[in-house]
Order: structure tokens, then sequence, then C-alpha cells
């Protein structure tokens, strides 16, 4: 394959249809999306502080996670409503959303991680830990929508996309290697290998910190573009200068491909989710395998390569389009997590532990995460062209340039999932006798807890994965769809600058 045509569609098409972005901005901008994992990733040890920080049973947080779902819910419109209403400043728009985001993140972990961390049990403890989640849910929020709008606002060029997306995936995949790392083999260490408060609270300013970095680098990048003179033209194009919920009422109704790109979209955070809760990773990593530190090393090096993959695979996604490319791609991650599936099979409840020790069982297991991993990558960067497509869609469909509203519909999925997600895990872990205490390293292999582990890393994302291909089947936005889309908005704006 010649890197230098890869390269140059990057660069951007030709023929004055796209907005095109340079180099520099692409790989900027989409870092805030590694800040975004970040604190997916803290807040993925929720469930641990509840119990070790606030006393609460396990059982217990699991519902505390239904009701911040149900919080989630009602955020969301509201939100991507007050983005998509908000004039341009002087520091933009979407940087505005950035820094106001973070801020509140930050705020409501440290206050829940450490400040007040082992000060209150109880119903005051339950109290205390639910209105600091509650606030980590508007700031959070408030940081997901001002990140999935980027792709949209910054370029509408098929070429250059996928690789606008590579750069935003290959952020979330460097966050999860950084942050479990140092976790791994400077934090946990110095706690006795436990999730316990103190352990949680120091891990909080860590990732605090990485976040930050994230975050600088995208508000460098998306200066250039988020301005009045580019987000101007763009709300202008339509015939209403404010949208509303009626609007996204409307759109959810009408729009099709964005429902099959929810279902997709929450098929695919399921297939994540629920193989990487951080309840699911002590028991497969540091019961089954009984190596947590080895299967650290091991993924870590797994996402390394994978990101080549990715690289590649945004070339295909430029080349087939989205539909194609998300139906492939899916059956790709059925076949090897099917394949790693047989493989803890064989080696049983008792034998997982060869694969921390070497030998042929590391070899595969290395070898099919891997690919794996690779395959995720492809799917994750196509899941984020497809976003940016709806927007456009929707633009050309009705004239609403509704980036928030879009985005809306995207992260309460994806919040949904998660935390229903985490839910389901923490009820399901109740059931196999982990009612008081979370899963710890350490802990004794049983049969049971083999079998949820398998369930919940292997089972559910191929259910997640086998959504993806029939949503696709009626995803009508191929890739010479999209074509006739950005030529129908090209000569609007045109029209548009005609009149003035």
């Amino acid at each position: 394959m010649n890197l230098k045509k890869i390269f140059a569609g990057a660069k951007g098409s030709e023929g004055g249809i796209y907005r095109t972005a340079s180099m520099r901005s692409m790989l900027l901008a989409c870092a805030t999306s590694g800040g975004k994992t970040v604190f997916m990733m803290l807040m993925s040890y929720a469930g641990y502080m509840a119990n070790a920080g606030y006393g609460i049973l396990v059982m217990l947080t699991g519902i505390i996670m239904t009701v911040k779902t149900i919080f989630d819910g009602v955020c969301d419109p509201v939100v991507a409503a007050i983005f998509d209403r908000m004039k341009v400043g002087r520091l933009g728009k979407v940087r505005k959303f950035l820094l106001i985001g973070y801020g509140v993140t930050v705020l409501s972990a440290i206050l829940m991680f450490h400040i007040l961390a082992n000060k209150f049990d109880g119903a005051l403890g339950v109290f205390i830990y639910c209105a600091h989640f509650a606030l980590f849910v508007v700031g959070y929020t408030i940081l997901s929508i001002g990140t999935t709008t980027i792709p949209a606002i910054l370029t509408n060029d098929p070429k250059q996309r996928p690789f606008m997306n590579f750069a935003a995936t290959c952020y979330q995949f460097l966050a999860p290697i950084i942050l479990n790392t140092l976790m791994a083999f400077m934090i946990l260490p110095r706690h006795g290998n436990q999730y316990d408060a103190a352990c949680l609270g120091e891990a909080c300013y860590l990732y605090s910190a990485v976040a930050l970095l994230f975050m600088a680098l995208t508000i460098f990048g998306i200066a250039p573009v988020d301005n009045e003179k580019n987000l101007g033209e763009l709300m202008s194009i339509g015939s209403k200068a404010k949208v509303g919920f009626k609007d996204m009422w409307n759109m959810l109704k009408v729009n099709k491909p964005l429902r099959c790109y929810i279902i997709t979209g929450a098929s695919d955070k399921l297939a994540t989710k629920m193989a990487t809760d951080s309840i699911v990773s002590v028991m497969l990593t540091g019961i089954l395998i009984a190596n947590y530190q080895a299967v650290t090393v091991i993924n870590s090096f797994g996402k390394i390569i994978a990101l080549v993959f990715a690289f590649l695979g945004g070339v295909f996604i430029a080349k087939h389009g989205v539909k194609k490319s998300t139906t492939v791609w899916s059956w790709v991650n059925i076949g090897i997590s099917v394949a790693l599936f047989a493989l803890c099979m064989y080696l049983g409840p008792w034998g997982m532990k060869k694969i921390g020790v070497g030998g042929l069982p590391m070899i595969l297991y290395i070898g099919l995460t891997m690919g794996k991993d690779a395959a995720a990558m492809v799917l994750n960067t196509a899941e984020g062209m497809m976003r940016a497509d709806i927007v456009d869609y929707e633009l050309d469909r009705s004239g609403n340039f509704m980036p928030g509203m879009v985005g809306a519909c995207y992260t309460f999925t994806e919040k949904l999932i998660s935390s229903l997600g985490s839910t389901f895990t923490t009820f399901a872990v109740g059931l196999i006798g982990y009612v008081t205490v979370m899963p710890q390293m350490g802990d004794k292999s049983t049969i049971p807890l083999f079998y949820l582990t398998m369930a919940l890393v292997y089972g559910m994302p191929v259910l997640g994965w086998l959504c993806n291909v029939v949503a696709m089947k009626f995803y009508a936005l191929d890739k010479q769809r999209m074509v006739e889309i950005q030529t129908s908005i090209a000569d609007k704006k045109k029209a548009l600058r005609g009149k003035k």
C-alpha cells in the first residue's frame, strides 16, 4: 500500500465543495476524545468508591447507577439545546463548552474520590455520593456534547474524516494504555493491589492531570474553526436561527440513518463497556489469569500494534464508506471474539493462569487480543465518521445544523449503555457471592465466576456486533449518497453567499 497516497488523502479532496482542515488541526482537535475516555475510565471505579469510600452495598450501587441513567437522560437534550442555541463568542463555542465541562467534571471527581471519601456513611454517605455523582454527570455531559460536535465542525471532506476519526481513536486507545500502565505498576502496588479509597483518591489526581493535557491540545487544535466566520455560515444555511426540543424529536422520527446510528453506537459501547468494566477486568486478569501486571503489558502492546491497523482501517473507510466498513469489521470482531472464547473454554477456570505464565497459551492470547483490538479500532473510527455524516445529512434534509442534538442522541445512548452495563455487572457479581465487597485480585477462581466473566467479556460484545450488522442493512448513507449530500450543501452555501 502506497503511504504517499494515504497521507495525500488526509490533505483533502479537490473540487471546492468540501471544508478541509489542516493536518495539525485534525491531530490536535480530537485530543479531547482521550480526555473524555479518561473520565469514563475514572468513573468505571465509581462502584469501588461507593463501597470503599461511602460504605454503600454492592447491590445498592447498581440501583444508584440506574437512577443516574435517568438523570443522564434529562441532561443530554437540555445541554445539547443550550449548545446549538449558544452564540459564538470571542472564545468560540466549542472551547467554552469543553472548558466548562472539564472544570465541573474534575471538581466532582476530586470531591467524590478524595476530599469527602471516608467521611460519611449510612444514609448521609449515600446522599453525598449521589450528589457528587450527579455533578459529575452534568460536567461529563457538557464535555461529551462539546467533543462530539468537533468532527462535524472541523471538516466534511470524506477523505479527511476517516483520518480525523483515526486520530480521535488513537487518543481513546492511548489514554487507557497510559493510565492502566501507571495504575498497574505505580499506584496499585503502593496500596497492596487493592482498589481501596486511598488508591482511588490518588488515581483521581493522575486521571485529572492526563485529561487536562488532552484538553489543552484540543483548545489549540479547534481554535482556527471555532469562530463566527466558520460556525456562523453553517448555522445560517437553514431556515431557523435556533433549534429546540421539537426539532430534536422530529429528527428522531424522520431521520432513519440517525436511528440506525444510535443502534450501532449503543451496541458498540455495550461491546466495549461490558468487556472493559473495572470489575470485569479484575475478574479476568486478576483472578482467572491471576497476573494483572502481565496482562496489562499484553493489552497495552496489543493496542499499540492496533493503532497501525486503525490507520489502515481509515484508508478502508475512505475507500468503501462507513456502511460497508462497519459491516465487514463487525464480522471480523465476532470471529476473533469467538476464537478467544474457545481458547478460554479450552483452558477452563483454573487453566487460564497459563496465559500469565508464558508458552503457547500466552502467544495465542496475545495474537488474538491484538487482532481484536485492531478490529475494534477500525469500528471506533467508522463510528466517529458516521456521526459527522449524520450531522451533514440532517443539515441537508431539514436545513438545521444540529451537531449538539445529534451528539446528545449519541452521548445519551453511550452513557445509558455504560450505566446499564455497570448496573448489570454489579448485580451479576452479587449473584455469584460478591454482596458486600467487590472482586479483588487474588480471590479464588470459581466456576460461576469463570462463566460470568466469559459471558461479559465475549458473549455480550458478540451480541452487540450482530446488532451492528442488522442496523447497517437499513442505513442509507453509503459513500455515493454522502457525495450527493455534500454537493447539495455546497450549492446551498453558494446560493446564500450570492444573496449577500
